[in-house]
């Protein structure tokens, strides 16, 4: 479930897996001298997280057997997370290549009950850009975009042959479309490259709201005509190319990527993220990036009404990683765009909401014969507060003991108690991975609003299972 699985993520982590303790003194030594970095290849697989703001430009057109016809400009706007994917070829100068994106946004207007925001959108484009500098690259992009439309009101319109009443309009719809755009990259430290980019699409236009009227004669149209402008500024890493991965001349870990899945009563979640060491190694002191997604499907009861919900995160944050004695800690600030769509729609409700995120993760090192870990955070969007403590034994990376959490959104409370197992499953050499499972029995306690759309959704009473499986390399 959502609320389980962002669970010792950094602190320790690296170095629990790579049974080191360097530079937990914030010593220098000559591994960390400064030199001037080669001049990367662009070839290759990337992959990579954004945050960026959107606005909605769109024209509303209306008309009916009547003869009337009417246009109304709308506007939207709000903030967004992407990821992305895409693999470039450099030649010469000049690099040619593919990416396909995925937004979380929050990009709304009206208010509840009268309302509409555009929620998730994903693109499949191309790009080609010229060097400025062997470090740095011009872009410009292009191609396919469909976006989704969640109504909660918005396309409702007066019946004028039936005084008093109203048409609900689609609960929600699918845009397609072009997009254009442009911008830079470039490159930080080894394989991170900071990429900014502006985008224009426009889509084609789609019925909103259609049919009879109350006085079963006259029909009507009422369709949208959108486009979006956004702009993202991201971190990516690209994979391969002149930076070597661990275990050649370089030796360091940059990356740890992990997925696991997460069940109990009524509920079941995946989820998935990856952090990045900005200073190009896990083992010493420094800034990070982290991504993080799920995605929920539950059964919602809320008194006067039952549903199934999907729910759906993501989150992009930059933190600082910081080693003392037998610990690490790591801090994180950022945003997160949360997303639950309820079928059948709940239409008094706002199920989008785009918040301030704070985080903070403690755990031991390798090296301590004990283990412990603490991770908590809060978000704005829904209130949502996690808090996650695991205690217990270390022998020989082999890290096992209780846990006790807890899951708190809108005054709805989930309280889990039970053990943990944390255990290296190394598949290839030097690609240190971890298992985790862990069990136990959870408890719910809402907060008596019966017709609350978040009723439930932690699941119900009873036992929970959650698996996830680490990689850093």
């Amino acid at each position: 479930m959502k609320k389980r699985v962002v669970t010792s993520t950094v602190g320790g982590l690296a170095l629990a897996l790579m049974s080191s303790v360097a530079h937990a003194d914030g010593m220098p030594s000559l591994k960390d001298t400064v030199v001037e970095p080669a001049a990367p290849t662009w070839s290759g697989m990337y992959f990579g997280g954004s945050v960026g703001y959107g606005w909605n430009e769109s024209k509303n057109r209306y008309r009916d057997s009547t003869g009337t016809r009417q246009v109304n400009d709308e506007d939207a706007d709000g903030g967004l997370v992407s990821l992305v994917w895409g693999y470039d070829c450099q030649w010469d100068r000049f690099v040619f290549g593919g990416f396909v994106d995925v937004d979380w946004s929050d990009i709304s207007r009206g208010s509840v009950g009268d309302g509409l925001t555009i929620d998730r959108s994903f693109s499949i484009g191309a790009r080609i850009g010229a060097l400025v500098t062997p470090n740095t690259l011009a872009f410009v992009t292009a191609g396919y975009t469909r976006a989704h439309f969640d109504n909660d009101g918005w396309w409702t319109i007066p019946d004028d042959t039936t005084p008093g009443t109203t048409i609900p309009g689609r609960s929600g719809a699918y845009f397609n479309g072009y997009f254009i755009g442009g911008g830079l990259e470039t490159r930080l430290s080894g394989n991170f490259f900071l990429r900014g980019e502006v985008r224009y699409a426009d889509f084609s236009s789609e019925i909103s709201n259609a049919g009879t009227a109350g006085d079963g004669v006259t029909t009507y149209v009422d369709k949208e005509d959108p486009y979006i402008v956004t702009t993202r500024l991201g971190l990516i890493y690209k994979l391969g190319g002149r930076e070597p991965w661990h275990g050649t001349s370089d030796g360091k870990y940059k990356v740890i990527s992990y997925t696991g899945v997460d069940v109990a009563k009524d509920i079941w979640t995946i989820y998935s993220g990856n952090l990045f060491a900005l200073n190009g190694d896990f083992e010493r002191n420094g800034f990070l990036f982290r991504t993080f997604g799920f995605y929920s499907d539950y059964d919602l009861d809320a008194g006067t009404f039952e549903a199934n919900a999907k729910d759906r995160s993501l989150d992009a944050m930059l933190g600082y990683l910081y080693y003392f004695g037998q610990f690490s800690a790591a801090a994180y600030v950022g945003m997160e765009v949360r997303d639950i769509d309820l079928s059948p729609e709940a239409q008094t409700v706002d199920e989008t909401e785009t918040g301030f995120k704070v985080a903070f993760e403690l755990e031991t090192v390798d090296s301590a014969p004990y283990y412990l870990g603490f991770d908590t955070s809060y978000s704005t969007a829904f209130d949502t507060y996690f808090a996650l403590l695991r205690v217990g034994f270390n022998r020989d990376g082999w890290k096992y003991g209780p846990e006790s959490e807890v899951w708190s959104e809108d005054g709805d409370t989930t309280w889990r108690l039970g053990a943990f197992l944390k255990l290296p499953v190394n598949i290839l050499p030097n690609l240190p991975t971890e298992l985790t499972l862990s069990g136990g029995h959870q408890w719910v306690d809402d907060d008596g609003d019966s017709d609350s759309f978040l009723a439930g959704a932690h699941g119900g009473e009873g036992a929970y299972f959650n698996s996830m499986i680490k990689i850093v390399y």
